[in-house]
């Protein structure tokens, strides 16, 4: 029976160091996240240190127009001088400097012939002379006179022109007498 007593007792043994081994374990592993919990909440518990830097931010604003003119039209031609305006109108970026200029060439000097429809520009009897000045009375023609601005961000009058057609132009064809003469706006 002692035999069988010892062999118990070293069973209880057994068994009583492998529960302590394991609470051990246990306690252990507890005792570690207990710990690190604690560093890691002491952590953030610091004093916290600030530091400053700074970062380039930028961007650009290009320099853009458009224009219009209006149609410039002219009562009905007897003889006599006649005049007609055009009011030219340009939306340009604020600050951005313009030039506004014909760029169809005359066609003899600083004259441009208003041709009949169905005329010929090269037949006395089927043109208009006229002549084109700016708001500085200064005639324009291709490479001529000019008007001239600065945009203010918005559409604004940039200037008028003033067509002539000279008076005595005798012998003309009935009919309806155009020309369109293009312009350019350089910015």
């Amino acid at each position: 029976m002692k035999f069988f007593v010892n062999k118990k007792l070293e069973k209880n043994n057994s068994i009583f160091e492998k529960k302590s081994k394991i609470t051990l374990a246990k306690s252990t592993t507890a005792l570690t996240c207990l710990i690190t919990s604690l560093f890691v909440n002491s952590e953030t518990g610091l004093a916290q240190t600030t530091t400053t830097g700074s970062m380039q931010v930028s961007t650009s604003v290009a320099s853009t127009c458009t224009f219009s003119a209006g149609a410039m039209t002219f009562a009905a031609y007897a003889g006599s001088e006649i005049t007609a305006t055009s009011a030219i109108t340009a939306n340009c970026t604020n600050g951005t400097a313009f030039t506004i200029s014909f760029a169809t060439a005359a066609d003899t000097g600083s004259i441009y012939y208003l041709v009949r429809d169905g005329g010929s520009s090269s037949t006395l009897s089927d043109r208009l002379e006229t002549t084109f000045k700016n708001g500085s009375a200064q005639t324009m023609t291709a490479g001529g006179a000019t008007i001239t601005g600065t945009g203010s961000g918005s559409s604004a009058a940039a200037g008028t022109i003033t067509g002539t057609i000279a008076a005595s132009q005798t012998g003309k064809t009935a009919g309806s007498y155009s020309k369109t003469i293009t312009l350019n706006l350089v910015y």
